[in-house]
């Protein structure tokens, strides 16, 4: 079986992770605007925040330990169980997918403003299609685009907040905005804001989902997945003090791309140029970076049979999940073309919740199975576990729970789907089973030893991959 390519630096990971979720600073973050005000759009960036660096450090942990390309599906399946494996690997794929939808729509509707005759869907489905080619030639090829991308938008934003906050060169800043729109719902709307909370940083955690395309994922993995969290902690902060100094509340609420709204008020003609061009700079990134960790996703599933083995295919040349990566175009066309852009955010962003309870678990069950002085080589260890997993857990569905405000029947249509497919991919274990006598046994597939699960005072051998969920 030709093997993926390892050939992934830090610096690669670092804009993978960040890549895709800078996007979240340019659009999307701002509704939580609409439901809490500035204090609301605070209290959900620092709650989901702290979501966010726990995650990070489970994946960390996870990531450089297991070294999979499958990364929240893989970790799932060798410590929880095949089930919920899948639900997870689907939860990526969807989130991914979705949130690629997403940026494409941005990215149409900018391109609109200007050139009236261009249509959004059109533009949706060229921008897919052209970053699903360069996907297929391979991770290497996608990710260092990703690298020039992801720093030109960033550098937009640190550039726009040195000039806002000094003063230089932007007049129209006014500290009254938000004053003026601090919480005009109180504290209901205050925590209805954390709906939007993780569009901040949704998607960090895939950073992790290349190590088994990095030169040396033991260290690459924590060192960009975790720099990728501080530059997005810094970026979020910059992003929410720009935006709301030079936006009213009611049209940063509803805004389609906030920070280059921002910058057209700022009436800074080099400004409103370099913000446009790292919108879309970071739309682009953000569509590429989903492209690849779906496709991975979408890889690791078929590896192990829950969806036709036909995707499991690795190209010769470009040594990528080639037949993964295509697949990719339908289902993210199909979401770009509902052009609903906070119902496509929404479902992406309940998609990654899944994720965000499963990770924390994962890891959980990680270091009962094999506690940190079993034999076990761990290139990184996390700190203060089990509590911040518990931690992670209970924002994420506290997070989830306050979809029941504006986006209930979503939340039960997301959950309805998940419940389902938990019961089809359950079903499906148990056929690919019988049929093929095929195990899951990750273990002697990673050279581990086998692990040893702490019950009291008692040990005893897991089998079948550690999971209880066959």
């Amino acid at each position: 079986m030709t093997e993926l390519e390892k050939k992934l630096r830090p610096y690669h990971v670092w804009a993978l992770g960040v890549g895709i979720v800078l996007v979240g600073e340019y659009m999307g973050w701002n509704f939580t605007v609409a439901k809490g005000g500035i204090i609301g759009a605070l209290f959900a960036m620092l709650v989901a925040g702290l979501m966010y660096i726990v995650v990070a450090i489970c994946a960390s942990e996870l990531g450089s330990s297991t070294k999979l390309a499958g990364g929240p599906y893989d970790w799932v399946r060798l410590f929880v169980g095949p089930g919920a494996a899948a639900i997870v690997g689907l939860a990526v794929y969807m989130e991914y997918i979705a949130l690629s939808a997403g940026d494409a729509i941005v990215v149409g509707q900018l391109l609109t403003a200007y050139v009236e005759w261009i249509d959004v869907k059109a533009v949706a489905l060229l921008i897919l299609a052209i970053l699903t080619l360069i996907n297929y030639r391979g991770a290497v090829t996608a990710l260092t685009l990703n690298f020039f991308l992801t720093f030109v938008a960033a550098a937009a934003v640190v550039i726009f907040f040195i000039s806002s906050a000094t003063g230089f060169g932007v007049p129209n800043f006014s500290f009254e905005n938000m004053f003026q729109g601090a919480m005009p719902y109180g504290l209901v709307g205050v925590f209805a804001a954390l709906q939007f909370g993780p569009w901040f940083y949704l998607g960090i955690e895939g950073a992790a989902m290349c190590a088994e395309e990095c030169k040396h994922p033991t260290r690459a993995v924590p060192l960009g997945q975790q720099a990728g969290m501080i530059t997005l902690l810094l970026m979020a902060g910059m992003t929410l003090f720009i935006c709301s100094g030079l936006i009213g509340v009611d049209e940063l609420g509803s805004s389609v791309y906030p920070l280059f709204e921002a910058a057209q008020n700022s009436g800074v003609g080099i400004l409103i140029l370099l913000l446009a061009v790292g919108t879309v700079f970071t739309c682009i990134a953000s569509s590429n970076g989903c492209i690849n960790d779906s496709s991975r996703s979408w890889l690791a599933l078929s590896r192990d049979g829950f969806i036709s083995d036909w995707f499991s295919d690795v190209h010769p040349k470009y040594k990528s999940p080639y037949k993964a990566v295509i697949f990719t175009i339908p289902v993210s066309a199909g979401f770009a073309f509902s052009g609903y852009l906070d119902q496509v955010i929404t479902f992406s962003i309940m998609s990654g919740l899944v994720c965000y309870v499963m990770i924390p678990f994962a890891l959980y069950r990680f270091r009962k199975m094999y506690p940190t002085n079993n034999s076990l080589v761990r290139p990184y260890i996390g700190p203060l576990q089990p509590w911040i997993s518990f931690l992670a857990m209970g924002i994420a569905i506290l997070i989830m729970s306050t979809f029941f405000w504006a986006y209930m029947l979503n939340l039960l249509f997301a959950l309805v789907f998940y419940i389902v497919a938990y019961f089809y991919f359950s079903w499906r274990y148990k056929k690919i089973k019988l049929e093929k006598e095929k195990e899951f046994s990750w273990q002697d597939r990673l050279g581990w030893p086998e692990p040893e699960v702490a019950l009291g005072q008692k040990r005893f051998t897991a089998q079948t991959g550690g999971g209880n969920d066959e």
